[in-house]
């Protein structure tokens, strides 16, 4: 299959430009929903002899007719092994009354079994410190971004540094616009998701990149540098398509099978490998492509 990236450049780099555009209206508008995490709340750290399956607590505590009453909106239910046996769950909720605290662990004796009162925590978290994780969870994806800038610029050119770059904030506002559409919620996880996305992303545009730098030294006379990046990009493609459907495969069977725990953390990453394969093979190199174009033709 020979594809025809940068003869279609316009194409993809026009579509990927009214994705953009859409992502950002529906951030303005919509905004995102932010998680306890960011928020503020309270935190149960519940442990119990008994096994707590999947959805067991979503199923048969937060949805009994006395907690429903208490309106508890977004809550996150996080399973987790404590060791000896046990069992544990994390559930992240608006701050409750001291009734109200009562009565979820009330109904967890009753429907699940006897929590472990000696490690059961309550924690409540500020909307301060809410705040505090969410500017520090900006400053890491703009110190990524800026290190990669410097990374791609020293092993390649700065040109192809800021196509890459450029290409992440892309992956990163589709994800965040498809989560401010859709309402879920965005929690501690996704910083991580969209983490992992960036370093997932980054890692396909240099593949391709060394594809374009390994062509550059055997470049013919009359061959446009235009020509050098298709020819680069359909040599990646079988790789670069083979990677990111085989991390799918395993991502998708989290998605499915993983529970409701880690839902919008596997919905992230899936959403961000087929925007990151899209963008490396379609955004980063065909900007790095039109920029070193534009210089080769001022120069002559």
């Amino acid at each position: 299959m020979d594809l025809k990236v940068i003869k279609n450049r316009k194409i993809y780099l026009s579509i990927s430009a009214v994705l953009v555009i859409l992502a950002i209206v529906m951030l303005i508008t919509k905004g995102l929903n932010y998680g306890i995490d960011y928020t503020g709340g309270a935190v149960l750290q519940i442990i119990t002899d008994s096994k707590i399956l999947p959805g067991q607590v979503q199923d048969k505590v937060l949805a009994d007719p006395r907690i429903k009453d208490f309106d508890l909106g977004s809550t996150s239910v996080q399973l987790f092994n404590p060791g000896d046996n046990k069992s544990g769950v994390l559930i992240k909720t608006r701050f409750l009354e001291d009734a109200e605290e009562s009565a979820i662990l009330e109904v967890f004796e009753e429907k699940i079994g006897t929590i472990d009162n000696e490690l059961l925590q309550v924690q409540k978290v500020g909307p301060t410190i809410g705040k505090e994780l969410l500017k520090n969870a900006l400053w890491s994806l703009i110190i990524a971004g800026a290190l990669m800038l410097i990374y791609i610029s020293f092993r390649f050119q700065f040109k192809s540094g800021v196509g890459a770059v450029m290409a992440l904030a892309h992956d990163v506002l589709l994800v965040l616009g498809f989560f401010a559409l859709t309402q879920k919620e965005i929690d501690g996880p996704f910083l991580a998701a969209i983490l992992t996305l960036v370093g997932y992303s980054i890692n396909d545009t240099i593949v391709i990149f060394d594809k374009i730098r390994e062509n550059m030294h055997t470049r013919r006379a009359k061959e446009t540098f235009f020509e050098v990046v298709n020819s680069s990009i359909n040599q990646s493609l079988r790789r670069t398509i083979n990677t990111s459907v085989t991390t799918l495969v395993a991502i998708i069977a989290l998605l499915i099978f993983g529970g409701e725990s880690i839902r919008n953390f596997t919905l992230a990453i899936t959403i961000g490998i087929i925007v990151g394969t899209y963008s490396s093979l379609f955004i980063a190199s065909p900007i790095w492509a039109i920029w070193e174009s534009a210089s080769e033709k001022k120069a002559k």
